[in-house]
């Protein structure tokens, strides 16, 4: 065993790669269940799990690894019941969407007053910040992949990811294609590179924003606030290369006046800058992790013409330099 892998009874976990393995069936009924319940805390963040059989075996297995910034797991199980609870929630820091795919037996998902059935290639998300109920009608196997907040609402406008969870993607057309590259995904070795890895993690991304907006009705159409503010967030994106790109540039290119665009944004508790120091740090996040570019590099790719600058930015948005967050997630 590496010196950076820890042995949890049946649990592997390898503090540089994110890799867990667990098989309740190498431990006894009660501490398997205990590590089922703490790997669960230790992905997702603080959750009850019942069973309704306690006393009998428990037969389950999961094995899952970092994809960049995703964490992808293929999970086994017997039947299950997990709740995360407002308290559960303010007591954790854990954050961000868990997309949910079954791929053998038939679960329920419930969140905002919603509830998901999902058999054999349907999938749902969840918010861990919100309150939800998981159960498996049956013996189970299902891909669990947990995305960082930030990382998909910068894909997904906020609304539209909200409106997205507990409901049903049935395997067809787009979470068809989706489905499949998950599944992928949770079967593949480690011989796939992290810096590979990460880029697959970062196109899953993409694909997941682009199926749900296609197969997701939010109802009422975009007000012409939230129009305007998605054509100021791409203009942003699509210029984020450019070290001249300043804010008269984004307004007059939306079709506003800066102080149009200024009170536009502000109203959202943001800032026209913070919106562009952001979008550059997100996408020089996804560069240190899928690419050898170096710092230097990465920073001209994102827009910044002064390494130091930029360095400071990173570090102000993220906590870390970039080296010290790709070493961290690499």
């Amino acid at each position: 065993m590496a010196e950076n892998e820890q042995s949890h009874g049946g649990l592997r976990t390898a503090d540089t790669d994110d890799v867990v393995e667990l098989r309740t069936g190498d431990l006894d009924s009660t501490e398997g269940r205990a590590e089922w319940a703490r790997t669960i805390g230790q992905l997702y963040g603080e959750m009850d799990v019942t069973w309704d059989k306690p006393t009998e075996r428990y037969d389950a297995e999961w094995g899952g690894r970092a994809f960049g910034r995703l964490h992808v797991s293929a999970i086994r199980s017997d039947v299950q019941t997990v709740v995360r609870s407002p308290a559960m929630i303010r007591d954790s820091g854990e954050d961000g969407y868990l997309l949910l795919m079954v791929t053998d037996g038939a679960v329920e998902v419930t969140q905002c007053d919603r509830t998901a059935e999902l058999g054999r290639g349907a999938f749902a998300m969840v918010n861990l910040n919100r309150p939800f109920v998981f159960h498996s009608l049956v013996p189970f196997h299902q891909v669990a992949v947990r995305i960082p907040t930030s990382l998909m609402e910068s894909r997904l406008p906020a609304r539209l990811a909200g409106h997205a969870v507990a409901r049903t993607y049935e395997p067809l057309g787009a979470p068809a294609v989706l489905g499949r590259l998950l599944a992928d995904l949770a079967g593949s070795d480690e011989s796939m590179s992290q810096s590979t890895r990460a880029s697959f993690g970062s196109a899953t991304v993409d694909m997941l924003a682009a199926a749900l907006s296609e197969t997701t009705s939010i109802g009422p159409a975009l007000t012409q606030r939230e129009r305007d503010l998605a054509r100021i967030a791409q203009i942003i994106s699509d210029g984020l290369h450019d070290p001249y790109l300043s804010l008269p540039d984004v307004a007059a290119a939306a079709g506003m006046s800066l102080r149009n665009m200024q009170k536009l944004v502000s109203a959202t508790g943001h800032t026209p800058t913070g919106l562009l120091h952001q979008a550059r740090v997100e996408r020089a996040k996804n560069l240190l992790l899928t690419t050898d570019l170096s710092v230097a590099d990465v920073a001209a790719a994102v827009g910044y013409l002064d390494v130091s600058h930029f360095s400071r930015t990173f570090r102000r948005l993220t906590g870390h330099s970039p080296g010290r967050f790709r070493a961290a997630n690499s």
